[in-house]
């Protein structure tokens, strides 16, 4: 008897010593891993700022300046021409407007990204969300129009609800995957002056933005990716767990990485996270998609003073 209660409490000795080690690595592991990623974060936000910076300059100090009416406003425009110098950016003749008269940005299959959160007004989240995985991205479907994911679930939804339904059954959510009504990005009435974010992004969209193209894609490839991204509309639940990998459920930059994944990486291959505009691998962030090596820059916008300065590739 006295021998089983000594051997109870050595395991029990055991189990606590086991304990105490696992929480000390937990305790040394989190920070490390935290210093780890805000290092990654670092070097990939100077990497885009440098990106953007080596565009722009291609642009020189000319423009066109033009006033356009957007319904009932006008908006002073700034064109800027990039001559187009790399065998991918001479190889798609496309143009980077969806039509000659240059008012809307956009071809199919183009991505359109932003780095900015859509909390500007909630602070520390919106540095974070910004800084480590971006705000937006979004696929052109070729009509003017853009498919995309957005989680802004109604008054009468939760995030646990939409976190537990699994995104294979019926259901009536607001956060699906959803096609745009209009091509908003160039909108200077997307936002009413009551809109919380108002103060940060006036009545645009976002003042910066960026649009990317997919390098040496066929227009097979193209319809394949927008047709993959058409087919989760409606249907396909916003995936709120994004450092899970879910089969019916998509965040936006997840959404529009897959529907590349799709005609660009063998079947057997699209296991877990994104393998198509992601070197990481992992997590598929708005950095990630601008400096894939199977991304390139089309378009760079930002809006200053209320001027639309918008750097682009030049038509050829």
């Amino acid at each position: 008897m006295i021998s089983f209660i000594k051997v109870r409490i050595k395991s029990k000795k055991k189990i606590r010593i086991s304990v105490i080690k696992i929480l000390i690595f937990l305790l040394l592991i989190i920070p490390g891993l935290f210093i780890y990623g805000f290092g990654v974060a670092l070097v990939e936000n100077g990497r885009v700022d440098n990106l953007i910076d080596e565009f722009k300059q291609r642009a020189g100090d000319t423009y066109i300046e033009e006033v356009v009416s957007y319904g009932t406003t006008t908006q002073i425009r700034r064109y800027y021409e990039v001559s187009r110098e790399t065998s991918y950016e001479l190889s798609d003749t496309r143009s980077v407007f969806y039509e000659s008269d240059k008012f809307f940005l956009g071809q199919k299959g183009d991505l359109f990204v932003s780095q900015d959160s859509p909390f500007p007004d909630v602070p520390v989240i919106h540095q974070f969300i910004s800084y480590y995985f971006g705000g937006h991205a979004a696929i052109n479907n070729g009509e003017n129009k853009f498919v995309e994911a957005t989680g802004f679930p109604d008054d009468d939804e939760t995030l646990l609800d939409i976190i537990l339904q699994p995104g294979n059954e019926p259901n009536d959510y607001s956060t699906k995957v959803s096609l745009s009504s209009t091509n908003y990005w160039l909108n200077p009435k997307y936002r009413s002056t009551s809109d919380d974010a108002y103060p940060y992004y006036g009545t645009y969209y976002r003042k910066n933005f960026v649009a990317l193209r997919v390098k040496d894609v066929t227009s097979d490839q193209i319809d394949g990716a927008v047709n993959y991204a058409s087919s989760k509309v409606d249907l396909s639940l916003y995936n709120f767990t994004f450092f899970l990998d879910l089969k019916y459920k998509y965040y936006c930059t997840d959404l529009v990485s897959r529907a590349y994944q799709d005609v660009m990486v063998d079947e057997k291959d699209q296991s877990g996270y994104s393998r198509a505009l992601n070197d990481d691998r992992f997590i598929t962030s708005v950095n990630d998609l601008i400096l894939s090596k199977e991304t390139y820059l089309i378009i760079y916008v930002e809006i200053v003073d209320d001027i639309v300065n918008i750097y682009h590739l030049k038509d050829i």
